[in-house]
């Protein structure tokens, strides 16, 4: 098994990091845009995993974004097949849809953009350290689905990843960033910056320094395990 399927949301200029490691260590990552129309593949046996990427549609807004149902079809169908699943915060609301799980807003209307420490359950410290400084861009979040098993918690949001089985984990933060990502972000949310939860530009920029190191190493070792 060798190609591992990245569903995208958007069209960025630059690759993630999770797929530029994945490259690196001999995958072949296809990406499919449904939102372009792309259809999604069929589940073959040269599959190693799937990944379903963040993007700025709603999960809790599916009639204007029908292009997602039939990709939560297709998790559910990943699923069923036992093929490695990963969703990363749009992603990850998703899996959590699939699962029967409620997506929506913040009730105190907070949104999270900045870097924020996550806090590990004890079945989360089998993935995650103890001490721990994420990136997040959301404006929605996951409650945890019955059946799945939190692992993370936060401050702004409080369900910050979960898994189900053993071969479905879900992600409301963004490890995948590179810098020039992140550049483009702070000016196509800038409309969020000064909301409740969410940090300026000069916080997400030291927290960029600080952290964005560690948590790149993190992902990759994650990546390895996981597909």
């Amino acid at each position: 098994m060798t190609r591992i399927l990245s569903i995208m949301h958007e069209f960025p200029a630059e690759t993630d990091r999770g797929t530029l490691h994945l490259m690196s260590q001999g995958f072949e990552v296809e990406e499919i845009r449904p939102y372009l129309g792309e259809a999604l593949p069929d589940l073959t046996d040269d599959i190693a995993g799937v990944k379903i990427q963040g993007g700025a549609q709603f999960v809790s807004d599916l009639e204007a974004f029908p292009y997602l149902r039939d990709e939560a079809e297709f998790a559910r169908a990943v699923m069923e097949r036992g093929i490695p699943l990963l969703g990363i915060c749009l992603g990850g609301q998703l899996i959590a849809h699939v699962l029967d799980a409620t997506v929506d807003y913040h009730p105190e209307e907070n949104v999270a953009l900045g870097y924020y420490p996550l806090r590990p359950t004890g079945a989360g410290l089998d993935w995650f350290p103890e001490e721990f400084i994420v990136l997040a861009a959301n404006a929605q979040g996951f409650d945890c689905p019955a059946g799945a098993t939190l692992l993370a918690a936060g401050d702004v949001f409080p369900n910050q990843a979960f898994i189900y089985g053993d071969r479905t984990i879900a992600f409301q933060f963004h490890p995948e960033v590179t810098r020039p990502m992140l550049d483009r972000w702070q000016q196509e949310l800038s409309h969020n910056i000064g909301k409740p939860g969410t940090q300026s530009v000069e916080e997400q920029n030291r927290g960029f320094d600080l952290h964005n190191e560690t948590l790149g190493a993190w992902y990759f070792d994650f990546l390895d395990r996981f597909f």
